[in-house]
């Protein structure tokens, strides 16, 4: 494959981002009482569901930089059977790992006489569902096949975004050769498509999985397609200023973090789409910024390149976690917790949630990439 060149400031976004959901599922999730702590100060973190719809736009727009001169002028079966070789090589290990180690926690539940092992979400169907990617779409499970069926509840996302992955070589052959007033109107469209979407599904980006996560993550893939197209034509840069753009966007998207409103919810989730597709575009032009030399240093840009592995892992310890505890103490986890030490276990979480991503991608997603690599599958480390 021709070399692609690597934004390197949108590497480390991915690895905020991915923090970012630890922190809401170990808060809100795992260890309730810390979210409480953080929902006293800030909505952030309780609206951190967000940050999976900034993978999804993201992935539009990296990969539509990677494979737009591939794709552009039509599908060839060949290309796109490597294509999809590549994809799956990237997720499906790691998510197959992940899904081992629940199995293997249940298993223990066997061992130590829990009656619960391998009923409620970890059931066996759900376990069929989650070997295939298939986790996110129960046809049995109304409304809108919204279904608790994914043992790792991040996985979810994963399962949708590979059913994109196979739509997308077809989504850039049918945009590729619009002009910027077409871009504009497929942009205004998918906008209005997500906002429909929400009014008229869950109220929420949240609640959104299930067949209908397809269009969340098919539309929101769209936005990533334009947005790379805009800076692909890099005619805007000489009318704003870049780190104004970053420092606006930043602005805007802490600020709906920040705020929750049940009444105006459905116009929350939505509104912080453009501003994600700002940011990137901001940060994607701009090497010598004041925001981006902030995402730039070597520890940011690292827990960027492992952060799919942050993604994923980081809901097995927390199962595991719980278990343990209510093993040991008979007790739900954290309920005997202050303040104090709710902060303390959700910082100990978040390091050994790094810890471990650091291994399973030295261990996991480097020798798969590299193996993937060795059959000519077009990996790049650029790729999410």
């Amino acid at each position: 494959m021709e070399n692609i060149q690597h934004i390197r400031s949108l590497t480390s976004l991915r690895g905020i981002a991915a923090i970012a959901v630890v922190v809401l599922h170990f808060s809100y999730y795992t260890l309730p009482r810390s979210g409480e702590i953080l929902s006293t100060y800030t909505g952030f973190f309780k609206n951190s569901y967000l940050w999976v719809d900034f993978f999804f736009i993201l992935s539009g727009f990296i990969m539509t930089h990677v494979y737009l001169d591939r794709f552009g002028s039509g599908v060839r079966f060949a290309e796109y059977r490597s294509y999809l070789g590549s994809r799956f090589a990237r997720i499906y290990p790691l998510h197959l790992f992940t899904l081992l180690l629940l199995v293997g926690l249940e298993f223990s539940k066997i061992y130590l006489l829990d009656p619960l092992a391998f009923t409620s979400k970890f059931n066996l169907t759900a376990l069929f569902a989650n070997l295939l990617l298939l986790q996110a779409f129960d046809l049995n499970c109304p409304p809108l096949f919204w279904c608790n069926t994914y043992w790792n509840e991040p996985a979810w996302s994963v399962s949708v975004e590979f059913v994109i992955y196979g739509i997308f070589p077809f989504l850039v052959v049918l945009l590729a050769k619009n002009n910027s007033k077409l871009d504009r109107i497929t942009y205004a469209t998918a906008l209005i498509l997500i906002f429909l979407l929400i009014k008229f599904t869950r109220g929420n980006l949240d609640a959104i999985i299930g067949i209908p996560s397809i269009a969340r993550c098919g539309l929101e893939c769209i936005l990533g397609i334009i947005t790379y197209k805009v800076y692909r034509r890099d005619n805007y840069r000489q009318y704003w200023n870049l780190d104004l753009m970053a420092i606006g966007s930043i602005t805007w998207i802490v600020l709906i973090l920040h705020n929750s409103t049940d009444k105006l919810r459905s116009l929350h989730d939505w509104a912080i789409l453009p501003a994600f597709s700002i940011l990137i575009l901001a940060i994607s032009y701009t090497k010598s910024g004041s925001v981006t030399k902030f995402v730039n240093p070597p520890l940011m840009l690292y827990l960027g390149t492992i952060s799919y592995s942050i993604y994923l892992i980081h809901w097995p310890i927390a199962e595991l976690v719980k278990f343990s505890w209510n093993y040991q103490f008979h007790l739900a986890f954290g309920s005997s917790l202050n303040q104090i030490q709710a902060v303390i276990a959700l910082c100990g979480f978040v390091l050994i949630t790094i810890l471990c991503a650091s291994v399973t991608y030295r261990f996991i997603e480097l020798p798969v990439r590299n193996f993937a690599k060795s059959l000519n599958w077009q990996s790049s480390s650029i790729l999410k």
